[in-house]
């Protein structure tokens, strides 16, 4: 691969004044707390899922600002300076591994999964500056290290990354055996490092630090579902450079890149598709929790191997339709066909919604019923879309569906309007993230239900503008000429492996989502160049 595969042009913009950004946040909370009184009339929002699409370029401004002066990929996360101190030290105990651990992913971190939205934000604008920069984070993965990190795949046998029992040596860690290489680990730090520092007090070193006691990267897990979104970003940029709408068909391109990395991500998937049809969370090896000394080397070892996420197997399903699509390869639409055997295995008939996911315990896999996922529920009616659903089973299930849905996790004003959802079985927390997926599953239904259930689709619009107008809350003015989105409404513990941030964390993936939902952009389907 020649070095520069994709040229890049870097445009820097200054971030906000504190003081610009203290007065915004206290504006905006005020504006919340007016909302779940119902003592303010929300200012309307283009959120209609027939309005036409507009691009706001303070937040497109951001997105290209908020990157890594040394290596120029993005970050996940952006806190104003003078909020960093009271930001940090709400991320657990100073001298705690967890804690420490967290604070670096927020600093330095991107996890590959925002920085896949992002990409799809510039491939969804175009032009050639865009392009590129939707391109570079691809060229990095490709080439397989970063600055320090001297790999940030994950194979076997350098490295104890295991995709097939059978055959250890099918998914390698060597870098130059390209086609055939593993997942990219789902957090990287962004700007190359492997040592680095607490940014709560800036300690180099510390005692129980896992490994060793320098405070280095501690992030190594090659999870599916982030992946697949590495994939379904590529691909769009793939369809948005070569796809000819004239022809309907694509362009003859000797070599690229997009879909050579799509198609080796791919194949270490299918090395994790298991009998009931859904892609395994992680390859053999991936640890559990790197802060907690394992007590069972072989069930901290196999945890995430043992696991299947509803929400991961919504990603690659997408990624294999858009792989059937470009190549015409039956392979990917068996494994599609498979994962649809999975969803029906994970449908709670009873309850009208998709269990989070599987686990493989006493030799049999069985459903995860403990906790309900909203995100899996949006994002299935998003990538499967409506009438798939309703024909497996029943007219009128993705309807029901998001009923439950906003029942176990919507955010209510006193009025009983809906300003958005959370994670789980909750009303007092908002995700914008999670809200702009639930913007997007709702304006598809709203156009599949408009001739059938016209009342059904009058509600869901007017529950798709209600919800855009919840999350201006959590805007952030941060100068003249950028803006961003915080990542939630308040910091708290997810119960499928992390924590929500206080709004002062500003969020790539918020960011980007919104702007998705805007255009009417839905990640998981291929959309038409722009012209």
């Amino acid at each position: 691969m020649k070095k520069h595969l994709c040229r890049i042009i870097f445009l820097f913009f200054f971030f906000p004044s504190p003081l610009l950004f203290a007065q915004q946040h206290k504006k905006n909370i005020m504006q919340l707390s007016f909302a779940l009184t119902g003592s303010s009339e929300a200012k309307t929002i283009a959120a209609h899922p027939f309005r036409k699409p507009s691009i706001d370029t303070k937040l497109v401004n951001w997105i290209k600002a908020n990157v890594s002066f040394t290596t120029q990929l993005p970050l996940s996360f952006y806190i104003p300076r003078d909020q960093r101190d009271s930001v940090y030290a709400q991320m657990g105990d100073l001298n705690s591994v967890a804690g420490i651990i967290e604070r670096m992913i927020v600093a330095e971190g991107l996890d590959i999964y925002d920085g896949a939205v992002g990409q799809m934000v510039l491939t969804m604008i175009g032009g050639k500056e865009n392009l590129e920069k939707a391109c570079y984070p691809l060229e990095i993965y490709w080439r397989g290290y970063l600055g320090e990190l001297q790999t940030i795949r994950a194979g076997y046998p350098v490295q104890p990354f295991i995709y097939d029992p059978r055959n250890p040596l099918a998914v390698s860690s060597d870098l130059s055996r390209r086609g055939q290489r593993g997942f990219i680990f789902r957090i990287i730090n962004a700007h190359g490092r492997y040592n680095t520092r607490d940014p709560l007090d800036d300690k180099t070193v510390f005692v129980n630090f896992p490994t060793w006691p320098t405070v280095h990267w501690e992030d190594w897990k090659p999870v599916a579902g982030e992946n697949a979104w590495v994939v379904l970003a590529a691909l769009q940029l793939y369809h948005q450079k070569y796809f000819d709408a004239t022809s309907q068909s694509y362009k003859k391109v000797e070599s690229s890149l997009e879909l050579q990395l799509a198609e080796e991500l791919a194949r270490a998937a299918l090395f994790l598709q298991s009998e009931t049809g859904g892609i395994r969370m992680a390859p053999l090896g991936t640890y559990r929790e790197v802060w907690e000394p394992p007590t069972n080397y072989h069930i901290e070892n196999t945890w995430w191997y043992h696991q299947i996420s509803t929400e991961n197997n919504i990603s690659w399903y997408a990624a294999f339709r858009m792989l059937y699509r470009i190549t015409q390869k039956e392979i990917y639409h068996q494994a599609m066909k498979d994962i649809e055997r999975f969803f029906k295995v994970v449908w709670n008939k009873e309850e009208n919604y998709f269990y989070q996911g599987m686990t493989f315990t006493k030799k049999r896999w069985q459903a995860n019923v403990e906790h309900f996922a909203l995100d899996v529920q949006t994002w299935s009616i998003a990538a499967l879309r409506p009438e798939k659903i309703d024909s497996w089973f029943g007219e009128g299930t993705a309807y029901h569906v998001w009923q439950k849905a906003k029942h176990l996790a919507g955010a209510f004003d006193t009025k009983g309007h809906l300003l958005g959802v959370g994670y789980t079985r909750e009303h007092d927390r908002i995700s914008v993230e999670w809200t702009a997926g639930a913007i997007l599953a709702v304006n598809e239904m709203a156009r599949y239900y408009k001739d059938s259930y016209f009342a059904w689709s009058h509600e869901l619009r007017q529950e798709a503008q209600t919800m855009r107008e919840g999350i201006e809350a959590f805007r952030r003015e941060l100068s003249s000429h950028q803006a961003a989105y915080a990542y939630s409404s308040k910091r708290g513990w997810i119960p499928f492996g992390w924590n929500s941030h206080s709004p002062e964390v500003l969020s790539l993936a918020s960011t980007g989502w919104v702007i998705m939902i805007d255009n009417h952009y839905n990640p998981f389907h291929l959309h038409s160049p722009r012209h």
